[in-house]
Protein backbone atom coordinates (compact mmCIF):
# COMPACT_ATOMS: atom_id res chain seq x y z
CA UNK A 1 0.00 0.00 0.00
CA UNK A 2 1.09 3.44 -1.32
CA UNK A 3 0.85 6.84 0.73
CA UNK A 4 -1.85 7.42 -1.46
CA UNK A 5 -3.77 4.57 -0.82
CA UNK A 6 -2.82 5.12 3.47
CA UNK A 7 -4.34 8.35 3.02
CA UNK A 8 -7.49 7.24 1.20
CA UNK A 9 -8.41 4.51 3.80
CA UNK A 10 -6.96 6.79 6.53
CA UNK A 11 -10.04 9.63 5.56
CA UNK A 12 -12.40 6.50 4.55
CA UNK A 13 -12.10 4.72 8.43
CA UNK A 14 -13.07 8.07 10.45
CA UNK A 15 -16.26 6.89 11.92
CA UNK A 16 -19.11 9.43 12.23
CA UNK A 17 -19.35 10.75 16.08
CA UNK A 18 -22.09 9.29 17.94
CA UNK A 19 -24.49 13.05 17.70
CA UNK A 20 -24.16 12.58 14.03
CA UNK A 21 -25.30 8.89 13.55
CA UNK A 22 -28.08 9.81 16.45
CA UNK A 23 -29.32 13.04 16.10
CA UNK A 24 -28.25 14.92 12.78
CA UNK A 25 -28.77 11.87 10.31
CA UNK A 26 -32.42 11.42 11.97
CA UNK A 27 -33.19 14.86 11.63
CA UNK A 28 -31.70 15.18 7.91
CA UNK A 29 -33.92 11.96 7.15
CA UNK A 30 -37.14 13.50 8.83
CA UNK A 31 -37.72 16.69 6.86
CA UNK A 32 -36.39 15.11 3.62
CA UNK A 33 -33.43 16.97 3.27
CA UNK A 34 -31.95 14.33 1.41
CA UNK A 35 -33.48 11.09 0.57
CA UNK A 36 -30.56 9.00 -1.02
CA UNK A 37 -30.12 6.59 2.00
CA UNK A 38 -26.29 6.08 -0.16
CA UNK A 39 -25.81 9.67 0.60
CA UNK A 40 -26.40 9.81 3.99
CA UNK A 41 -24.70 7.35 4.63
CA UNK A 42 -21.19 8.72 3.22
CA UNK A 43 -21.78 12.22 4.38
CA UNK A 44 -19.96 11.87 7.32
CA UNK A 45 -16.63 10.73 4.55
CA UNK A 46 -17.77 13.26 2.45
CA UNK A 47 -17.58 15.97 4.76
CA UNK A 48 -14.42 14.85 6.46
CA UNK A 49 -12.63 14.60 2.80
CA UNK A 50 -13.81 18.87 2.92
CA UNK A 51 -12.45 19.66 5.76
CA UNK A 52 -9.16 17.32 4.94
CA UNK A 53 -8.63 20.36 1.89
CA UNK A 54 -9.85 22.86 3.48
CA UNK A 55 -6.95 21.82 6.05
CA UNK A 56 -4.19 21.35 3.21
CA UNK A 57 -5.57 24.85 1.95
CA UNK A 58 -4.56 26.50 5.62
CA UNK A 59 -1.69 25.08 6.06
CA UNK A 60 -0.46 26.27 3.08
CA UNK A 61 -1.76 29.77 3.03
CA UNK A 62 -0.83 30.30 6.62
CA UNK A 63 2.85 28.41 6.82
CA UNK A 64 4.34 26.70 3.17
CA UNK A 65 3.00 30.32 0.83
CA UNK A 66 3.86 33.59 2.80
CA UNK A 67 7.77 33.85 2.92
CA UNK A 68 7.90 32.30 -0.59
CA UNK A 69 5.15 34.92 -1.85
CA UNK A 70 6.92 37.72 0.49
CA UNK A 71 10.34 37.16 -1.48
CA UNK A 72 8.45 36.95 -5.09
CA UNK A 73 6.68 40.29 -4.51
CA UNK A 74 9.63 41.96 -3.27
CA UNK A 75 11.81 40.48 -6.55
CA UNK A 76 9.08 42.13 -8.56
CA UNK A 77 8.95 45.82 -6.36
CA UNK A 78 12.65 45.56 -6.84
CA UNK A 79 13.14 44.66 -11.02
CA UNK A 80 10.28 47.55 -11.38
CA UNK A 81 12.82 50.09 -9.37
CA UNK A 82 15.93 48.43 -11.34
CA UNK A 83 14.19 49.32 -14.92
CA UNK A 84 12.66 52.50 -13.12
CA UNK A 85 8.88 51.52 -14.22
CA UNK A 86 6.76 53.19 -12.99
CA UNK A 87 3.14 51.27 -11.67
CA UNK A 88 0.45 52.30 -9.36
CA UNK A 89 -0.46 49.49 -7.15
CA UNK A 90 -3.88 49.16 -5.27
CA UNK A 91 -2.59 47.27 -2.76
CA UNK A 92 0.26 47.42 -0.07
CA UNK A 93 3.25 45.11 -0.68
CA UNK A 94 1.92 43.14 2.58
CA UNK A 95 -1.81 42.47 0.94
CA UNK A 96 -0.08 41.93 -2.08
CA UNK A 97 1.73 38.91 -0.69
CA UNK A 98 -1.20 37.57 0.96
CA UNK A 99 -3.39 37.51 -1.81
CA UNK A 100 -1.05 35.45 -3.81
CA UNK A 101 -0.78 33.24 -0.94
CA UNK A 102 -4.31 32.36 -0.65
CA UNK A 103 -4.47 31.46 -4.47
CA UNK A 104 -1.46 29.33 -4.27
CA UNK A 105 -3.11 27.14 -1.35
CA UNK A 106 -6.13 26.94 -3.78
CA UNK A 107 -3.73 26.32 -6.76
CA UNK A 108 -2.05 23.53 -4.26
CA UNK A 109 -5.62 22.15 -2.70
CA UNK A 110 -6.45 21.98 -7.16
CA UNK A 111 -3.38 19.95 -7.56
CA UNK A 112 -3.67 17.37 -4.45
CA UNK A 113 -7.22 16.79 -5.39
CA UNK A 114 -6.50 16.08 -9.12
CA UNK A 115 -3.96 13.66 -7.73
CA UNK A 116 -6.33 11.64 -5.64
CA UNK A 117 -8.73 11.85 -8.32
CA UNK A 118 -6.62 10.59 -11.21
CA UNK A 119 -4.85 7.60 -8.82
CA UNK A 120 -8.43 6.46 -8.01
CA UNK A 121 -9.69 6.76 -11.76
CA UNK A 122 -7.30 5.41 -13.93
CA UNK A 123 -6.25 2.49 -11.18
CA UNK A 124 -10.14 1.29 -11.82
CA UNK A 125 -10.05 1.95 -15.28
CA UNK A 126 -6.96 0.12 -16.14
CA UNK A 127 -8.00 -3.21 -13.92
CA UNK A 128 -10.10 -5.60 -15.68
CA UNK A 129 -10.84 -6.98 -12.33
CA UNK A 130 -12.27 -3.56 -11.27
CA UNK A 131 -13.33 -1.82 -14.39
CA UNK A 132 -14.58 -4.75 -16.78
CA UNK A 133 -15.71 -7.93 -14.99
CA UNK A 134 -18.62 -5.80 -12.65
CA UNK A 135 -20.12 -3.52 -15.23
CA UNK A 136 -19.91 -5.72 -18.52
CA UNK A 137 -22.93 -4.36 -19.92
CA UNK A 138 -25.01 -1.05 -19.80
CA UNK A 139 -27.29 -2.07 -17.61
CA UNK A 140 -24.55 -2.85 -14.69
CA UNK A 141 -22.66 0.73 -16.04
CA UNK A 142 -25.93 2.01 -15.30
CA UNK A 143 -27.29 0.82 -12.18
CA UNK A 144 -24.90 -0.67 -10.19
CA UNK A 145 -21.65 0.17 -7.63
CA UNK A 146 -19.05 -0.88 -6.57
CA UNK A 147 -16.84 0.03 -3.52
CA UNK A 148 -14.02 1.60 -5.81
CA UNK A 149 -16.75 3.84 -7.66
CA UNK A 150 -18.46 4.93 -4.69
CA UNK A 151 -14.75 6.24 -3.05
CA UNK A 152 -14.00 7.79 -5.90
CA UNK A 153 -17.59 9.92 -6.21
CA UNK A 154 -17.12 10.27 -2.21
CA UNK A 155 -14.28 12.10 -2.89
CA UNK A 156 -14.93 13.81 -5.95
CA UNK A 157 -18.19 15.43 -3.92
CA UNK A 158 -15.89 15.74 -0.83
CA UNK A 159 -13.89 18.56 -2.84
CA UNK A 160 -16.38 19.82 -5.06
CA UNK A 161 -18.26 20.98 -2.05
CA UNK A 162 -15.11 22.84 -0.29
CA UNK A 163 -14.33 24.20 -4.07
CA UNK A 164 -18.08 26.01 -3.87
CA UNK A 165 -17.39 27.13 -0.74
CA UNK A 166 -14.20 28.59 -1.14
CA UNK A 167 -14.76 30.07 -4.35
CA UNK A 168 -17.67 32.26 -2.58
CA UNK A 169 -14.75 33.56 -0.61
CA UNK A 170 -12.00 33.73 -2.68
CA UNK A 171 -13.39 33.70 -6.30
CA UNK A 172 -16.52 34.93 -9.01
CA UNK A 173 -19.78 33.55 -9.32
CA UNK A 174 -18.94 31.24 -12.34
CA UNK A 175 -16.44 28.95 -10.45
CA UNK A 176 -19.04 28.70 -7.63
CA UNK A 177 -21.35 27.50 -10.14
CA UNK A 178 -19.10 25.21 -11.44
CA UNK A 179 -18.83 23.44 -7.73
CA UNK A 180 -22.16 23.16 -7.11
CA UNK A 181 -23.26 21.29 -10.39
CA UNK A 182 -19.73 19.37 -10.28
CA UNK A 183 -21.50 18.65 -6.62
CA UNK A 184 -24.66 17.77 -7.91
CA UNK A 185 -23.35 15.40 -10.27
CA UNK A 186 -21.72 13.26 -8.08
CA UNK A 187 -24.48 13.14 -5.92
CA UNK A 188 -26.25 11.36 -8.81
CA UNK A 189 -23.56 9.06 -9.27
CA UNK A 190 -23.58 7.55 -5.35
CA UNK A 191 -27.10 6.61 -5.40
CA UNK A 192 -25.91 5.01 -7.29
CA UNK A 193 -26.76 5.69 -10.89
CA UNK A 194 -24.15 5.81 -13.88
CA UNK A 195 -21.54 5.26 -10.38
CA UNK A 196 -18.96 3.84 -13.55
CA UNK A 197 -19.15 6.93 -15.27
CA UNK A 198 -17.47 8.76 -11.98
CA UNK A 199 -14.01 7.66 -13.06
CA UNK A 200 -14.28 7.91 -16.77
CA UNK A 201 -15.32 12.09 -16.47
CA UNK A 202 -12.71 12.27 -13.94
CA UNK A 203 -10.29 11.48 -16.89
CA UNK A 204 -11.10 15.22 -17.97
CA UNK A 205 -9.16 16.23 -14.89
CA UNK A 206 -5.71 14.87 -16.64
CA UNK A 207 -4.57 17.91 -18.09
CA UNK A 208 -5.31 20.18 -14.52
CA UNK A 209 -1.73 18.95 -12.60
CA UNK A 210 0.12 20.81 -15.78
CA UNK A 211 -2.76 23.80 -15.56
CA UNK A 212 -1.66 24.42 -11.75
CA UNK A 213 2.29 23.85 -12.03
CA UNK A 214 1.74 26.77 -15.12
CA UNK A 215 0.38 28.91 -12.51
CA UNK A 216 3.10 28.35 -10.41
CA UNK A 217 5.94 29.23 -13.08
CA UNK A 218 4.06 31.85 -13.85
CA UNK A 219 3.42 33.81 -10.10
CA UNK A 220 7.03 32.27 -8.76
CA UNK A 221 9.60 31.07 -11.12
CA UNK A 222 11.77 34.72 -12.85
CA UNK A 223 10.41 35.12 -16.62
CA UNK A 224 13.41 35.81 -18.26
CA UNK A 225 15.47 32.90 -16.87
CA UNK A 226 16.64 30.69 -20.15
CA UNK A 227 16.03 27.54 -18.31
CA UNK A 228 12.70 28.83 -16.28
CA UNK A 229 11.28 29.99 -19.81
CA UNK A 230 12.10 26.62 -21.45
CA UNK A 231 10.55 25.01 -18.71
CA UNK A 232 7.24 26.75 -19.19
CA UNK A 233 7.29 26.00 -22.66
CA UNK A 234 7.51 22.27 -21.84
CA UNK A 235 5.22 22.34 -19.50
CA UNK A 236 2.36 24.40 -21.48
CA UNK A 237 3.16 21.61 -24.71
CA UNK A 238 2.27 18.60 -22.17
CA UNK A 239 -0.89 20.75 -20.87
CA UNK A 240 -2.40 21.20 -24.35
CA UNK A 241 -1.38 17.70 -25.25
CA UNK A 242 -3.57 16.25 -22.17
CA UNK A 243 -6.48 18.63 -22.56
CA UNK A 244 -6.80 17.52 -26.03
CA UNK A 245 -6.48 13.68 -24.85
CA UNK A 246 -8.49 13.88 -21.86
CA UNK A 247 -10.83 16.46 -22.78
CA UNK A 248 -11.58 16.50 -26.41
CA UNK A 249 -10.61 13.08 -27.72
CA UNK A 250 -11.82 10.90 -24.41
CA UNK A 251 -14.77 13.62 -23.67
CA UNK A 252 -16.19 12.94 -26.67
CA UNK A 253 -16.04 9.46 -27.26
CA UNK A 254 -17.36 8.93 -23.37
CA UNK A 255 -20.46 10.60 -24.19
CA UNK A 256 -21.06 8.82 -27.10
CA UNK A 257 -20.47 5.35 -24.71
CA UNK A 258 -22.89 7.06 -22.16
CA UNK A 259 -25.54 8.05 -24.33
CA UNK A 260 -25.45 4.55 -26.09
CA UNK A 261 -25.67 3.18 -22.23
CA UNK A 262 -28.64 5.49 -21.23
CA UNK A 263 -30.57 4.14 -25.18
CA UNK A 264 -30.17 0.48 -23.87
CA UNK A 265 -31.47 0.72 -20.48
CA UNK A 266 -34.35 3.58 -21.20
CA UNK A 267 -37.06 0.86 -20.91
CA UNK A 268 -35.69 -0.38 -17.49
CA UNK A 269 -38.27 1.31 -14.47
CA UNK A 270 -34.99 1.97 -12.81
CA UNK A 271 -34.00 4.35 -15.68
CA UNK A 272 -34.17 7.91 -13.97
CA UNK A 273 -35.04 10.25 -17.15
CA UNK A 274 -34.11 13.25 -15.44
CA UNK A 275 -31.39 12.91 -13.83
CA UNK A 276 -30.03 10.94 -16.97
CA UNK A 277 -30.61 14.37 -19.22
CA UNK A 278 -28.80 16.58 -16.75
CA UNK A 279 -25.61 14.48 -16.41
CA UNK A 280 -25.98 14.41 -20.47
CA UNK A 281 -26.66 18.27 -21.00
CA UNK A 282 -24.56 18.83 -18.45
CA UNK A 283 -21.35 17.11 -20.32
CA UNK A 284 -22.24 18.34 -23.50
CA UNK A 285 -22.15 21.77 -22.62
CA UNK A 286 -18.81 21.50 -21.46
CA UNK A 287 -16.98 19.45 -23.95
CA UNK A 288 -18.72 22.08 -26.31
CA UNK A 289 -16.86 24.90 -23.92
CA UNK A 290 -13.77 22.53 -24.24
CA UNK A 291 -13.57 22.34 -27.61
CA UNK A 292 -13.80 26.26 -27.47
CA UNK A 293 -11.41 26.54 -24.96
CA UNK A 294 -8.92 24.58 -27.01
CA UNK A 295 -9.34 26.17 -30.38
CA UNK A 296 -8.40 29.66 -28.15
CA UNK A 297 -5.93 27.93 -26.55
CA UNK A 298 -3.54 27.00 -29.73
CA UNK A 299 -4.79 30.26 -31.35
CA UNK A 300 -2.71 32.02 -28.71
CA UNK A 301 -0.25 29.06 -28.62
CA UNK A 302 0.75 29.45 -32.09
CA UNK A 303 0.16 33.50 -31.48
CA UNK A 304 3.19 33.50 -29.26
CA UNK A 305 5.39 31.51 -31.16
CA UNK A 306 5.23 33.71 -34.09
CA UNK A 307 6.00 36.59 -32.16
CA UNK A 308 8.90 34.88 -30.39
CA UNK A 309 10.13 33.29 -34.16
CA UNK A 310 9.73 36.87 -35.08
CA UNK A 311 11.38 38.75 -32.41
CA UNK A 312 14.55 36.09 -32.83
CA UNK A 313 14.44 37.81 -36.61
CA UNK A 314 14.77 41.22 -35.46
CA UNK A 315 17.25 40.09 -33.02
CA UNK A 316 19.11 38.88 -35.72
CA UNK A 317 18.87 41.91 -38.02
CA UNK A 318 19.83 44.38 -35.01
CA UNK A 319 23.18 41.94 -34.49
CA UNK A 320 23.88 41.98 -37.95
Amino acid sequence: MNVLDCLIEALLAIPAPGIWTKSIIPGIRAYGLIESDALLNNLHSILYITAFYHLVFLLSAWFVFPRISQWRIDCLLAEEKEKDIKVEHKYSRTQRAKSLSNQAALHLVSFSQTIIVLYLSISFLISHERSVIPYPDPASRIFDETRETRVICIFAIGYFIWDALISAAYSTLPFVMHGVVSTAMYAIGIKPYLQYYAPVFLIFELSNPFLNIRWFALKYLPSENQICSRFQLFNNLIFLVTFFLGRIAWGWYQIGCLCYDFYMVSADPRYLYWDSLIIVAGNLVLDVLNAYWFKTMVGVAIKAIKGGAQKKHDDVKKAC
